[in-house]
């Protein structure tokens, strides 16, 4: 089917939606809003308050779409406080209908009670309007299809000023102006323009995920006049995302269908697991075309994820929840923000399943981003000042086989590589066993160490499954021991790891290390052993940097990042905090910005941070902080950049790289856990593993 004709079936649903809901076209004095009785009243009465712009946007935009609009244009000024307008091209309204709007409790969408388990209108209370009305200037303007002139009331502060027949299109235009003139105590705790504005947008383009085929165009007017969104309307749900999110976000979504069989429709889209964010802020619930917030619906998400995503990350998504009326309730919340479910668990199975089965179908095998090599990394993003030419280049040596490694052993003392970490290396091919003839030491000095089973080995196949069917205890039951951060109680010391020979690596994740000396095996999780480096090299510069500032590191190519309206406000409001930092950014077009500098770490192997990672991380932690109304932790936003910075687990890494890596562990006052406390390190004494073979008893 042709975009035409999807267009074509969206403008013939609409008209019959609107010739459905008109009792008759040409009777326009036949009242469809009226008061509803005291019982009923006292049922659903919220006593809806008008917090913000945003507020009033929500109820305007929520009339607008139980009108049958296709059209919605929001214009605003002043973040929404001095001017807020909504106008909609919808079944409008009569005279007496109009007038009727700005009571209390006067709705077009509800009777009895009894209604609200079969309703199908995103309002019912009748009390939007009224409660903007009594804290701004308000301008209601609407005309009925078919009818010969449009009818207009003024009111200020709940009074009406005016009322009479104006010139207008079909549709309604409301406009509230001067938002909280008459209630100060109210006015003082609105936030600046940029937030307000951003708290606008994000109404809005919830509502454009809810109702994809609907058209919302979202507008500031002032000294730099912009559109701030616009989406097609064309009822694609992807395209709704793109206009949103940004292209970034739609380009790794995937789509969401619940399997035949469950109790509850649950369709969306999801991000693969490397389009996670450090916050829930893009997760949205749609429940019969109302966005929500739910426990429920949040739970269901991190249970269905968790095992995709790394911790502290939040897929992004836009769930669609299909349910019979008489199962969901609306009025439990004044803002109609949450429902209740008649079973909790059957909308918790429905969502999980969805989730996991897309995630299993589409998400589930996913190929790593190839880790960038550091020479790479360092020429992309190290400061225009620090260019060095390069001081050793290794070639690129393959080796397949034990004997093809003794003849082109690349074994560096790490000791003998201390001045080196600056160098830029070339990527050679992880080792997964060294040459054990010769010594793969940390240190320089070592005494020489033949291994007699080195002839055996070369002759005899490595296999990666026992033979034996005899069962294998847990690893859990091992005599495995967290290193301690004290150096003193002889659990894991420095020097330990001074005198520990390379082994090789597990699972392109785990570093393996013997100390001959004190007959323990020593275990290092790269990337927790990356974070910890990453995390003290941002924390050094901010110590030692000029008035606890640090130097930023220039990037030779600026990155362009996509921000939503909600983070271009932050990033307008708290740009010196990004500064301190050491970010530098500049707007790049309205939807996005380009960065120019970010945090320092440093030049050389495993010392960039990704821009566009780190600069999210950034953005991630400030949002956070701001919804739960507390001051951003610095020390978070290292944890995070340096998360992200680290390499991975499943990255292959050289001998080299490892040494460098190991060199640069070695010199941390507290190289023993990452900053969010997972041990670096675990030991397995030789006693414990001659143990478990039953070489020894007791």
């Amino acid at each position: 089917m042709n975009q035409q004709s999807m267009n074509d079936q969206n403008v013939r649903r609409i008209d019959n939606e609107k010739g459905d809901a008109m009792p008759d076209a040409t009777s326009t004095s036949v009242s469809v809003i009226r008061r509803l009785d005291p019982q009923t009243i006292n049922h659903i009465a919220a006593g809806e308050v008008i917090e913000r712009p945003a507020s009033v946007a929500k109820e305007l935009i929520d009339n607008a779409l139980d009108a049958c609009a296709s059209i919605i244009h929001i214009v605003l000024e002043q973040g929404g406080i001095r001017f807020l307008s909504c106008t909609d091209d919808g079944l409008g309204m009569s005279p007496e209908d109009a007038r009727m709007a700005l009571e209390s409790h006067a709705t077009s969408k509800l009777n009895t009670i009894h209604d609200l388990t079969s309703l199908a209108t995103l309002g019912f209370r009748g009390e939007a309007l009224p409660s903007i009305a009594s804290v701004s200037r308000l301008e209601l303007r609407t005309r009925t299809h078919g009818s010969l002139e449009g009818t207009k009331i003024v009111s200020e502060g709940g009074k009406v000023t005016e009322s009479g027949p104006c010139g207008m299109r079909e549709g309604t235009t409301i406009i509230c102006r001067d938002l909280f003139f008459n209630t100060p105590a109210r006015y003082k705790f609105l936030k600046r323009d940029t937030a307000e504005t951003g708290a606008v947008a994000d109404v809005v383009g919830h509502a454009a995920l809810a109702r994809p085929d609907v058209s919302f165009r979202l507008e500031e007017r002032g000294p730099k006049s912009r559109e701030i969104l616009h989406t097609p309307g064309n009822g694609d749900l992807l395209s709704a995302i793109h206009a949103v999110f940004g292209k970034e976000t739609a380009d790794v979504m995937i789509p969401v269908i619940s399997p035949e069989g469950t109790p509850v429709r649950v369709e969306g889209y999801v991000t693969k697991p490397e389009g996670g964010r450090g916050n829930r802020s893009r997760q949205i619930f749609i429940v019969n075309g109302r966005v929500i917030t739910s426990g429920t619906l949040r739970a269901a998400t991190d249970e269905a994820s968790k095992t995709w995503y790394m911790k502290g990350r939040f897929p992004q998504l836009v769930l669609n929840l299909t349910l019979p009326g008489s199962l969901v309730d609306v009025n439990v919340h004044p803002q109609k923000l949450e429902v209740r479910f008649w079973d909790h668990h059957k909308v918790f199975q429905s969502v999980y399943r969805a989730l996991r089965s897309a995630f299993e179908q589409r998400g589930g095998i996913v190929t790593p981003t190839p880790r960038i090599p550091s020479s790479s990394l360092s020429e992309r993003q190290i400061a225009y000042t620090d260019i060095e030419k390069t001081k050793n280049h290794l070639p690129e040596t393959p080796a397949n086989t034990l004997k093809d490694r003794e003849k082109n052993d690349m074994s560096v003392s790490i000791s003998a590589r201390v001045d080196s970490d600056d160098d830029h290396l070339e990527k050679t091919p992880a080792y997964s066993y060294p040459d054990r003839d010769k010594e793969n030491k940390i240190n320089v000095s070592v005494a020489p160490h033949v291994d007699d089973d080195r002839d055996h080995l070369n002759k005899s196949p490595v296999h990666t499954h026992a033979a034996s069917n005899a069962p294998v205890p847990p690893i859990g039951e091992c005599d495995i021991h967290k290193a301690q951060s004290s150096k003193d109680d002889g659990t894991l010391r420095v020097d330990i790891l001074r005198n520990a020979r390379l082994i090789g690596t597990l699972f392109d994740t785990y570093i393996l290390l013997e100390d001959h000396i004190h007959q323990e095996f020593l275990i290092i999780d790269q990337h927790a052993a990356h974070e910890r480096v990453l995390y003290e090299k941002l924390i050094e510069q901010r110590k030692t940097s000029l008035q606890n500032r640090p130097a930023g590191q220039l990037l030779l190519v600026p990155v362009r990042v996509d921000i939503s309206e909600g983070e271009r406000a932050l990033l307008l409001e708290e740009q010196d905090w990004f500064s301190n930092l050491g970010f530098e950014y500049e707007p790049f077009g309205e939807h996005s910005v380009v960065i120019r500098c970010i945090p320092n770490t440093g030049k050389g192997p495993f010392a960039g941070l990704d821009a566009a990672d780190a600069f999210r991380a950034a953005i991630d932690v400030l949002d956070a902080a701001k919804q739960s109304g507390t001051l951003p932790d610095d020390t978070t936003v290292f944890h995070d950049m340096a998360c992200k910075a680290a390499v991975k687990a499943h990255d292959s890494l050289s001998n080299d790289e490892i040494h460098v890596l190991l060199n640069q562990l070695l010199r941390l006052d507290n190289p023993y856990h990452c900053p969010h406390g997972r041990p670096v390190i675990l030991r397995l004494s030789k006693r414990a593993i001659e143990k478990k073979f039953g070489r020894i008893v007791g």
